[in-house]
């Protein structure tokens, strides 16, 4: 055997030939050769026909990340350039999209299983990159995902390396989880469709910018001319920015992080929208429990539910959070809702919305059901990719 090989218990076989990139551990009956975290193996079904090559932890759920099926004959079968071929693959397809473009130079290089990747996300912010492992074998093999990037992008960059929180569950210390920081990196200004925004790749939240809401801002844009405008959990004012560079006559921005409303406020400086945004740091409920009717209502809280456990109780949050969301918005209004769970699916989301309105004596009339920006793109054999949902609807 060349590798280590996996095999897989009877009748578990059928999603990996359909390219679901993740084995989990309840569908492995066994493992030949010595396999250790983060090394490449083979998996094969109970009748021993070779499935696909992928990185190996016997720590996670997670036990195979397939990177390559059999029936791939044109990507390399060994680990490192599988990796190189993916990242120019997830490359040319971003300049397929036109990213980095006109007005914009921030973007998603590497999407993880997206881009059939799985465990590596790669933001492009300027002249910086920023890997964030989510994997282990992303961890142990940082030099050869590096070089991937490096030699796909063919220009000189500041590469600047982050770990997601996930590692704790793929068998890290804390000691590890620091998979090298690359060269230092401050505050930066990146540019998405015309607009400023001052990032911090290093302290920031995830890679220090959220690209995937990029379309769904451009279309707030296109949303708020002429009406006073609430953003809930604001962050860096992405959608406060464009609404104000829409037309909005009045915008507020909220959000319990006070980092968040300084980042925010130095973006409303950057492009001059200080007569028209202000910021607060505090908790949406303090807003929204005020006597006050907004035009135009943007709804963007942080991830409610991680697990599918924790669905219950992320559902009655979302229902508390939609249904003052829908009474703060004016008849005639809209609302732009959005969930960034992965364990809740769109039509449970929808469900939800309708009985948030309900609730609250109104009625909505959804006209957009949107995802994330195509720089993000999902593998259908993986539809827990498609984590974003963005609800617009007119609220009477």
């Amino acid at each position: 055997m060349r590798w280590p090989v996996v095999r897989l218990l009877k009748g578990r076989a059928r999603p990996f030939w359909h390219g679901c990139p993740v084995v989990f551990s309840g569908a492995v009956a066994a493992v030949d050769g010595p396999a250790g975290a983060g090394d490449w193996v083979e998996v094969r079904d109970d009748g021993d026909r070779p499935i696909g090559q992928g990185f190996y932890n016997p720590d996670s759920t997670y036990r195979v990340r397939i990177l390559r099926l059999a029936r791939e004959a044109a990507v390399p079968d060994e680990p490192e350039g599988c990796v190189a071929f993916r990242v120019a693959q997830a490359t040319k397809l971003r300049r397929a999209l036109d990213l980095p473009g006109a007005g914009t130079d921030c973007l998603r290089l590497v999407n993880s299983e997206g881009d059939r990747l799985s465990g590596v996300t790669v933001d492009v912010l300027r002249d910086v990159v920023v890997i964030q492992a989510s994997a282990r074998w992303a961890v142990s093999r940082r030099s050869a995902v590096e070089a991937a990037v490096l030699a796909s992008l063919g220009h000189d960059v500041r590469v600047l390396h982050r770990a997601a929180a996930v590692l704790r569950e793929e068998g890290l210390k804390a000691g590890d989880l620091k998979p090298g920081a690359g060269e230092p990196v401050g505050p930066l200004t990146v540019r998405e469709n015309g607009l400023t925004y001052v990032v911090d790749p290093s302290q920031g939240q995830k890679t220090g910018f959220y690209a995937d809401q990029r379309e769904n801002r451009a279309l707030v844009r296109t949303l708020a001319r002429g009406r006073r405008v609430l953003d809930l959990f604001c962050y860096s004012g992405g959608f406060s920015l464009n609404a104000a560079a829409g037309g909005a006559t009045e915008v507020l921005g909220v959000d319990s992080s006070a980092p968040a409303i300084a980042l925010a406020q130095q973006n409303a400086v950057a492009n001059a929208f200080e007569g028209v945004v202000r910021f607060q740091a505090s908790d949406v409920s303090a807003v929204l429990g005020q006597d006050a009717a907004w035009d135009l209502v943007v709804c963007d809280p942080p991830k409610l539910a991680a697990r599918r456990a924790d669905l219950d109780a992320a559902f009655q949050r979302y229902l508390a959070l939609n249904r003052a969301a829908v009474m703060a918005t004016a008849p005639g209004g809209i609302l732009v809702t959005c969930s960034c769970s992965a364990a809740v699916h769109r039509d449970p989301f929808l469900e939800m919305l309708r009985e948030a309105a309900a609730q609250a004596g109104r009625r909505l009339s959804v006209t957009h059901v949107r995802g994330a920006a195509p720089d993000h793109p999902i593998d259908p054999a993986w539809p827990e990719g498609e984590y974003l949902k963005c609800v617009v609807a007119s609220v009477e």
